[in-house]
């Protein structure tokens, strides 16, 4: 999904959705203090805290410290640092809404089912997944005011 967004959207700002990395958090702490409830779940509440102001790296440190320290060779837990420190700079989320941007993924979904589902969905309409696809795109086009950009563009 990551390599199709940047094919398609170079310009865009890439943002993993807040409840999946902090599903991702979660996990790790489960895998980190499973034998330890209350400690996981204070070090949960930390870093989801942490996770917010958008310190993965602050994470991650502790996370590699607290598998040390435990001396425990976990595969999975190694996994969920892995997965945090290859996606830190689309988790900034402190920066992110300092921009004034979405961190979760409420909004664009929302917003699909009004642009996409409203227009496909309505009583009788059949479509084919090339025909769907084209609707699909005129109506984002036209509902963002590009439409005449876009006129332009196709006719050079």
């Amino acid at each position: 999904m990551k390599n199709l967004a940047e094919m398609h959207f170079p310009q865009a700002i890439s943002i993993i959705d807040l409840y999946h990395a902090r599903e991702h958090v979660s996990t790790l702490c489960q895998l980190l203090f499973r034998s330890d409830e209350k400690r996981m779940k204070r070090y949960r509440d930390r870093w989801w805290t942490e996770l917010d102001a958008g310190k993965i790296e602050k994470i991650i440190f502790q996370a590699d410290r607290i598998l040390l320290q435990e001396l425990e060779q976990n595969k999975k837990a190694r996994d969920e640092i892995r997965y945090l420190a290859k996606n830190k700079t689309r988790m900034q989320y402190a920066e992110f809404r300092a921009k004034g941007l979405f961190v979760g993924s409420g909004v664009v979904e929302a917003g699909c089912r009004t642009m996409i589902g409203q227009r496909l969905k309505q009583s009788g309409m059949e479509w084919t997944q090339r025909g769907a696809n084209v609707i699909i795109a005129l109506r984002c086009v036209m509902k963002s005011n590009r439409l005449e950009d876009d006129w332009e563009s196709r006719a050079a």
